[in-house]
């Protein structure tokens, strides 16, 4: 514990990767290395969310407001699996427009057509999902698996503190947050985490 406090108060980074990649020796021996080629899509950039650190979303309105045709995702897929790459990060903005059956529907699409790892939707838009589509995020989590969801990123965390989060945004709690990762795990999907640094 003492180890990591004294790398927490240390501005180190070489330090930090040193003491990180003696875990990694230690849990994982033998040199090996892996690493995945994956791409980050965005499905739409309209979001009713507004957060204060965002320069990506469209209200709902603007003309520079979209949600990207099929033919595009599949060119952006077809580019990644041609990079060697194997997953697909797919997140955007919270679009009211955009009910449970656009993610069914989009989701389908992609897997009947690329063999693919589709870790989409945060947290946060899947709490909007099941709000829109007058769901339970239980219910939108079994939904999206069964079209196609192989896992959930961890965006939409940031920083789980809610004092911070009202600050930065609207965001779901940081109850909500865990909610929709725990009904995810009990549905058998694998989830992320992400933290962004230098709020608070």
């Amino acid at each position: 514990m003492e180890e990591a406090v004294r790398l927490l108060a240390s501005d180190d980074v070489l330090a930090l990767g040193m003491a990180a990649d003696l875990v990694r020796q230690r849990k994982h021996p033998g040199g090996v290395v892996t690493y995945i080629i994956d791409r980050n899509v965005n499905y739409t950039n309209i979001c009713i969310q507004s957060c204060h650190f965002c320069a990506f979303y469209r209200p709902p309105g603007s003309p520079e407001g979209y949600v990207l045709p099929l033919e595009e995702l599949f060119q952006k897929i077809e580019e990644t699996i041609a990079l060697g790459g194997t997953g697909i990060l797919m997140q955007g903005g919270l679009n009211p427009y955009l009910k449970i059956d656009y993610y069914e529907n989009l989701l389908r699409a992609i897997k009947e057509r690329y063999r693919v790892h589709l870790h989409c939707f945060s947290p946060t838009e899947i709490v909007h999902i099941a709000r829109v589509s007058k769901l339970s995020i239980r219910e939108v989590i079994r939904r999206l698996k069964a079209a196609g969801l192989d896992s959930i990123p961890g965006g939409g965390g940031e920083i789980l503190d809610d004092e911070i989060r009202r600050r930065i945004g609207r965001k779901t709690t940081t109850e909500q947050w865990l909610t929709v990762m725990r009904i995810a795990h009990e549905e058998g999907l694998r989830t992320t985490a992400t933290m962004v640094i230098g709020f608070g």
